[in-house]
C-alpha cells in the first residue's frame, strides 16, 4: 500500500516550505516520493518553489483548481496515474481553502482504496497569523476578526491533523494559540481537544522529529458539517504582470495592509521582476514583507483574506491584469 499524507494550512502558513523539508527527509529515507499540488487555474506557485528546491528529488504533479466536483476528479486522476508508477509515498498539498473530509470520502473511493492508506495529516498553522486574530478576540474586535466560515475551515484542518505546526513562532504562549484553536474545535462541536503543538523553525527539524511528524497519523474528529461555498467571504485575489516602483515595493505592499478599505487582508504572495529583470518572491503578512531572489518565477500577486476590495488592492500597482 502507498502512504499518502495530506498537508493542510491556509496560504502562506508556510505549507510548501514544509514539504520542502519532509519530502528531503522521506527521500533521505530511501522512499519514491510525489507531490500533488492543488493550485489555482494555471497558478502553480507552490509547483514553481518546489521544483527550485527539490529539483529532480521528487516527482511533482499539478492539479489545476477548478469547481470542488471538478477538482475531486481531477485529483482522483492523479492519485490513480501515481499508483500505477510505483511509488512509495505521496504528499498532497491542496489549496488553503479546503474541506479535510473531502479528501477522506476521496481516498476510500474505486480504485484508490486498493492502492493507498491514508498516512498522517499534517496542519500547518501561522503562529503570527492566530497571535494576531487572539488580540482581536480579546479586544472584541468582532469586525476584524474571522468570520464563522474561516474559523470552520481552521477547525475542519485541526480537527483530523494528527500533529499541528506551528510555524512563524517567534516568541509569546503556544498554549494560548492551544486554547484558542480548542476553542474553535468547540464552537463547530468537535469533541476533539489539542493536547500539544509542535514548533517549527525552518531547517531546524532534525531527523528523529521528522520520524515522529511521519508517525503522526490523524483523527476521525467529527464535527458539524457546513458548506464551503465558492461565494463565502474568504477570498483569494489574484493580480497578474503587476508593475510597480520596485525601489517602493515594501513600502507599497505595507500600505496595503495598513489600508482598511481593502478588507481583512491575510496575506500576500507573488513575484515580480527587479529592475534587472531578476525574480523577486514576496511573502507578506500584516507584521512583515519578506522580499528576496529567487531564480524561477511567474508574474503574478495572490492576495488571500475577507471580504477584499479588488479594486482598491489593485489601485495600489501602476498596472495589472486580471487573467493571464
Amino acid at each position: 500500500m502507498i502512504r499518502v499524507d495530506l498537508i493542510t494550512g491556509f496560504l502562506g502558513s508556510g505549507k510548501t516550505t514544509f514539504i520542502n523539508e519532509y519530502a528531503g527527509y522521506l527521500v533521505r529515507q530511501g522512499l519514491k516520493v510525489a507531490i500533488i499540488v492543488n493550485d489555482y487555474g494555471a497558478i502553480n506557485v507552490d509547483r514553481l518553489l518546489l521544483e527550485e528546491s527539490l529539483g529532480d528529488k521528487c516527482h511533482l504533479e499539478m492539479v489545476i483548481g477548478g469547481d470542488q466536483d471538478c477538482t475531486r476528479r481531477r485529483l482522483k486522476t492523479k492519485l490513480i496515474t501515481m499508483g500505477m508508477a510505483g511509488y512509495d509515498h505521496v504528499i498532497v498539498e491542496p489549496s488553503g481553502i479546503f474541506d479535510v473530509d473531502d479528501f477522506f470520502d476521496l481516498i476510500y473511493d474505486e480504485p484508490l482504496e486498493r492502492w493507498y492508506e491514508m498516512g498522517n495529516v499534517i496542519t500547518i498553522a501561522d503562529a503570527g497569523f492566530l497571535q494576531e486574530e487572539m488580540e482581536y478576540v480579546n479586544e472584541k474586535s468582532s469586525d476584524k476578526g474571522l468570520s464563522q466560515q474561516t474559523r470552520y475551515l481552521l477547525a475542519s484542518q485541526v480537527s483530523k491533523a494528527g500533529i499541528v505546526i506551528l510555524s512563524k513562532f517567534e516568541d509569546g504562549d503556544k498554549e494560548i494559540i492551544r486554547i484558542y484553536l480548542n476553542s474553535c474545535l468547540e464552537e463547530f462541536k468537535c469533541t476533539r481537544q489539542l493536547k500539544s503543538l509542535y514548533i517549527w523553525k525552518q531547517g531546524q527539524i532534525s531527523d528523529d522529529d521528522f520520524q515522529m511528524i511521519r508517525s503522526s497519523g490523524y483523527y476521525s474528529g467529527e464535527m458539524i458539517k457546513l458548506p464551503v461555498a465558492s461565494d463565502n467571504s474568504f477570498d483569494s485575489l489574484f493580480y497578474f504582470h503587476v508593475r510597480t516602483d520596485i525601489s517602493r515595493l515594501r513600502e507599497t505592499i505595507e500600505s496595503i495592509f495598513r489600508d482598511k478599505e481593502v478588507g481583512k487582508l491575510i496575506r500576500l504572495k507573488g513575484f515580480i521582476k527587479d529592475e534587472e529583470d531578476n525574480w523577486l518572491e514576496i511573502n507578506a503578512t500584516p507584521k512583515m514583507v519578506d522580499i528576496k531572489h529567487i531564480s524561477v518565477g511567474q508574474e503574478l500577486f495572490i492576495v488571500i483574506g475577507e471580504n477584499l476590495n479588488h479594486e482598491k488592492i489593485g489601485s495600489y500597482w501602476d498596472e495589472y491584469r486580471n487573467a493571464l
